[in-house]
């Protein structure tokens, strides 16, 4: 039997309700009748077109036809959402399988989905129009309210209708046109009662006077924002401080008035500043109370504001202070936490549906000043998205095709502000300003990105690309600022302590960044000597790691130089340590007679060779971890690693010596004697099972799974300090 045709609607949608007949004018008569103009919608054809005496469309007629488009993409995208969930339906009673859609191959839109008013023949000439020539990118849009602003990518309906609405809103001038539910509403102490529970419903809502209260007085709010400004610390030039002085003023000027957004900022400036200070020992203003219960009460008020402001919504202030909060986590334990990694990954998604991703150049709407305190805030997420995703052992967040954001400038706070209509040029490169360490360390990331994403590839890599990837990380420290460059620590007694950190911090992720780029090939040295200069690159930059970590250690005890701004190792810089020690222990297992093997290389000779150089390096690692051990759990899985690693070398090198002194047994002597003699079975098999790791790769240094190695140490670390107690064995270094 033969579908019935559906019919077309011609009348506007009032007039079909009541079933009058309409004159197909925009508004009808009927609906001017009944002073109901905004309720006149056509969803045929549309209305008639009314002309000027001149002869031109008149702008009500435009109105009306953007209008009846605006109409028909909805009617559009209904109709296809309501094919596909028949499709699916159907698909699931017969039990067949799905039609699965090619990106490669072109498909024609079947003729129910095609607009009533546009021809299959005129879409699919359009579409191949579009084929012949290659389209520009498209920016998207940034919708901008009073309350933030949104970005729409431009392959969204959204932003379609976003087009629509903004041409809409130039011709009735100054009417408001409202993008969606979200875009209209006070985000200000709103919670949505469809919010998601885990993230916005399990907190008791307080109210504004509640989070105010919560504040000590002024004079202590005073030194506490201080204290942060003075703290050098990267993440700090995410506050425009003249700015931020501006709105502070305002805030105890008026005070009812703040947005909670701010007020959660506010409060992340002070958790972070107590964090830092109680770090380094220093103390903190008596009206605090205790210092750990001020910290976790402002933190706790740090994630009131958040909620009360909905932040799962774009908004002002949200993404640095949800950013902030986020560095409140990470300076709450000096080990390594996973839920840090939620916490960035969720800042990172309010941040790309606020548009930071995309350069602001594209968006003549944003003010140069925001949009350079925009490309300093996506900076340092992306710094610490690579970082910390690649700690905890997942893919980072954002990939390089998903943004275009150019580097933020070399110019100091003073030099530009919210009045700014140009930004000034950017200052050479060796003229240090706040945000020159975000630069340089930007472009090495840039490359260590690449490399861990090849770490989470599950396609081959040729060792041409390794070298490529090597020159490019060569080539990222070369052009550091000169006063960023790593130097010897007796050429640094007129800098100050935060720069020579700076400088450490920016040495140890280039070396961490050949260990991770060159380890693959440590199992193959071994067979195939083209692979002889990554296990140079491997062995100098352990070394390397290690020399700076002593280093450290040293100058940060008292009367050192690093000692006014000491900073404990964090659990990133533990990592790399540990995978420093690795590397070394994997060669001397490999090698422990000291000499090379099979390899005539003078080069890789001169790193390798001094075996007992090594190995002291090591021990002054354990003795190191030793000391620290009792404050982090990460420090406490270090040493015990080392431990181990340690305890095996140590075992081999007694076995050596001992076979090469040693006379042949008698015939039958050795049945039932499965270790050599004189070694205690117990000082090689290492006590923790989930260490169990490090002896399946010294044992077997040709068959690596440095994967593995990364998530066993970083799943090591999510069990925090009580797996590993204090019955760690001594180790003795003579």
């Amino acid at each position: 039997m033969e579908k019935k045709r559906t019919r077309v609607q011609l009348s506007c949608t009032a007039c079909r309700a009541r079933k009058l007949k309409c004159c197909r004018t925009h508004p009808c008569t009927n609906c001017e009748k009944r002073n109901e103009a905004s309720t006149c919608v056509f969803i045929g054809r549309g209305p008639r077109g009314k002309i000027s005496s001149n002869g031109r469309t008149s702008p009500t007629h435009v109105q009306d036809r953007l209008q009846h488009l605006e109409n028909l993409i909805l009617s559009f995208t209904q109709r296809q959402q309501q094919q596909q969930q028949q499709q699916q339906e159907k698909s699931d009673n017969v039990g067949e399988p799905q039609q699965v859609v090619n990106p490669g191959v072109q498909h024609t839109p079947p003729a129910s989905s095609v607009p009533s008013s546009i021809s299959l023949g005129e879409m699919q000439q359009a579409q191949q129009e579009e084929e012949s020539e290659t389209s520009p990118p498209d920016p998207g849009r940034l919708v901008v309210r009073e309350t933030g602003m949104r970005y729409i990518d431009g392959a969204h309906w959204s932003a379609i209708l976003e087009e629509i609405s903004g041409v809409k809103e130039y011709l009735r001038n100054n009417e408001e046109m409202g993008l969606s539910d979200e875009e209209g509403e006070d985000e200000e102490m709103v919670r949505p009662s469809n919010a998601p529970t885990l993230l916005l419903g399990l907190h008791r809502e307080m109210t504004m006077d509640e989070l105010l209260d919560g504040l000590p007085a002024r004079p202590v709010v005073d030194r506490v924002v201080a204290m942060f400004v003075g703290l050098n610390e990267p993440m700090t030039v995410l506050v425009h401080f003249p700015t931020f002085q501006k709105q502070y003023n305002q805030f105890w000027s008026r005070p009812k008035e703040v947005s909670v957004a701010w007020l959660g900022l506010l409060y992340a400036v002070l958790t972070i500043s107590m964090s830092v200070y109680m770090r380094t020992g220093e103390p903190l203003p008596a009206e605090l109370g205790e210092a750990t219960e001020a910290v976790q009460r402002f933190r706790h008020l740090t994630a009131q504001c958040l909620v009360q402001s909905n932040y799962t919504v774009p908004g002002r202030f949200k993404v640095e202070a949800l950013f902030l909060y986020t560095m409140c986590e990470f300076y709450r334990s000096e080990d390594a936490q996973v839920g840090v990694s939620f916490l960035l990954n969720m800042t990172i998604r309010l941040a790309m549906r606020s548009g930071y991703h995309r350069d602001p150049h594209q968006f003549p709407n944003i003010s140069p000043f925001e949009g350079e305190m925009r490309r300093r805030v996506w900076a340092i997420m992306r710094q610490l998205d690579i970082l910390i995703s690649f700690q905890v052992g997942v893919p980072r967040c954002v990939q390089d095709w998903q943004q275009d954001v150019e580097p933020p400038r070399n110019i100091s706070d003073e030099e530009f502000g919210e009045s700014t209509v140009e930004l000034p040029p950017s200052r050479p490169e060796t003229e240090l300003t706040t945000v020159s360490y975000i630069r340089g360390k930007s472009r090495i990331m840039a490359v260590f990105g690449k490399i861990s994403d090849l770490a989470y590839s599950r396609d081959p890599m040729t060792y041409d690309v390794t070298l490529a990837l090597d020159r490019q990380l060569d080539e990222a420290r070369d052009i550091l600022p000169p006063a960023l460059k790593m130097r010897p620590l007796n050429q640094c007694l007129v800098d100050s302590s935060y720069l020579i950190l700076r400088r450490y911090t920016l040495e140890l992720l280039y070396q961490k960044a050949r260990c991770v780029l060159h380890r693959r090939y440590l199992g193959e040295v071994h067979t195939n000597l083209r692979y002889a200069f990554s296990r140079w690159v491997c062995m100098s930059a352990s070394k390397e790691i290690l020399r700076h970590q002593a280093d450290i250690y040293h100058e940060t005890q008292p009367g050192g130089i690093l000692y006014r701004d000491r900073q404990f190792p964090n659990s990133l810089q533990t990592a790399d340590y540990l995978l420093a020690a690795m590397i070394i222990c994997l060669e001397l297992s490999q090698n422990p007679t000291g000499t090379l093997t099979g390899s005539t290389d003078e080069d890789v000779a001169v790193v390798i060779r001094g075996r007992e150089d090594l190995l002291s390096t090591i021990e002054t690692s354990h003795r190191i971890f030793a000391q620290q051990r009792r404050r982090s759990a990460d420090a406490q899985k270090a040493y015990a690693a080392l431990t181990i690693m340690l305890r095996r070398l140590k075992a081999r090198k007694q076995d050596s010596e001992q076979l090469a002194s040693a006379q042949p047994p008698p015939y039958g002597s050795w049945t039932g004697q499965p270790y050599p003699v004189g070694v205690d079975p117990m000082g090689i098999t290492p006590e923790y099972q989930s260490l169990d790791v490090i002896g399946e790769m010294l044992d077997a240094p040709t068959n690596l799974d440095w994967n593995l190695w990364d998530q066993q140490m970083q799943s090591i670390a999510d069990t925090g300090v009580g797996l590993w107690g204090d019955n760690v064995p001594e180790i003795d270094h003579n």
